[in-house]
């Protein structure tokens, strides 16, 4: 049975919500202010929150940052309902807060619990999926041979985590830290090496139309087509939202090209919103069909081991960075989800 927390100072409200919810089988919460509510969500990690924006003690707004900014309950989905902070502005404040929608009230009570219902639903899929990509990290066994290496040379990742954990990928401090260990190596033993940059142009907008949890189902969906499709040698990263690095060791400036045009055709050959998690949103929620596509820009450079003697971490990193500023000026798309966004 499903769990949701709702917080509301009207105590009328409460039980509105508590007795609609509870006609759904839904198990309910109940907080009078903002406060409150980041004790229960804390003890009882329901499946979903709602928040009034404007409550006592703590208003909606400063309960969802901090929720969001604790790693127990930052994976909660949040709704505003509210009648007090109605203008768009207000909206999006909500939004880049990490809420998951922003609803008026008056409310209608069948399209509330259709609305929980999807984002609940779509919060199962983005976990399911977070996990199977730390599976297929783990299943390669590199996060504990290269945790063995660099900790023999550095103490830097005992304060820094290896892992982004979203995607199941390096984070960008310790690919940095890969792609030295890499340089000097390739340097030393006279191997050429290869690296590419995955820039998802449009993903801001992506997070404004579609919401952050779908925006983070299709990174993690990347992710895992990039962890299932990329050689076993490769290092994955990735950096910010919409920012993937590929390191490619003993690879040529051909081979590089290859590898990294490879990995750009599995990208733009995938549907990114498949039907199971477009069956989830409900009509007239958003307006799909204007962003059927996702912008993808691929850079790529490599180096051979004489120019890898004077080359660095920063040096490398800044060639790379020229290369995808050129390749912004291409276009290159990626289909989300073809032919499945017909109608709002």
């Amino acid at each position: 049975m499903p769990s949701i927390l709702i917080a509301d100072d009207n105590a009328e409200m409460l039980e509105t919500l508590e007795r609609i919810f509870a006609l759904y089988e839904f198990d309910v919460y109940k907080a009078e202010n903002g406060k409150k509510a980041i004790e229960i969500a804390e003890k009882e990690l329901p499946d979903l929150i709602i928040l009034d924006a404007k409550m006592p003690v703590m208003d909606g707004f400063e309960a969802c940052k901090i929720l969001k900014n604790n790693h127990h309950t930052r994976d909660i989905p949040v709704v505003f309902l509210t009648a007090n902070y109605i203008q768009p502005t207000d909206r999006v404040t909500g939004l880049q807060l990490g809420a998951d929608d922003y609803l008026l009230k008056p409310f209608n009570s069948k399209e509330l619990v259709a609305r929980v219902k999807s984002i609940i639903k779509r919060n199962e899929i983005l976990r399911m999926l977070k996990d199977e990509n730390h599976r297929l990290a783990e299943t390669t066994k590199k996060i504990q041979r290269e945790l063995k290496a660099v900790l023999e040379h550095s103490q830097v990742v005992s304060a820094n985590p290896m892992i982004d954990q979203m995607t199941g990928l390096y984070n960008f401090n310790f690919f940095k830290i890969r792609l030295k260990e890499e340089i000097q190596i390739a340097a030393r033993y006279r191997a050429d090496l290869g690296l590419a940059v995955i820039l998802v142009e449009n993903f801001d907008q992506i997070n404004e139309m579609l919401g952050h949890q779908l925006g983070n189902y299709i990174l993690m969906k990347m992710a895992n087509f990039l962890l299932t499709k990329t050689r076993k040698a490769d290092v994955l990263a990735r950096s910010g939202e919409g920012l993937f690095y590929v390191l490619m060791p003993h690879t040529d400036a051909e081979g590089a090209f290859i590898e990294s045009e490879r990995i750009r055709v599995v990208l733009s050959t995938t549907d990114y919103l498949d039907e199971e998690i477009l069956q989830t949103l409900h009509p007239g929620k958003r307006k799909l069909s204007e962003l059927q596509n996702l912008v993808v820009k691929v850079a790529v450079v490599a180096s051979n081991s004489e120019q890898l003697k004077s080359e660095t971490v920063d040096s490398l990193l800044q060639r790379l960075n020229r290369c995808l500023e050129v390749a912004r000026e291409k276009n290159y798309s990626v289909t989300i989800a073809e032919n499945k966004m017909e109608e709002e």
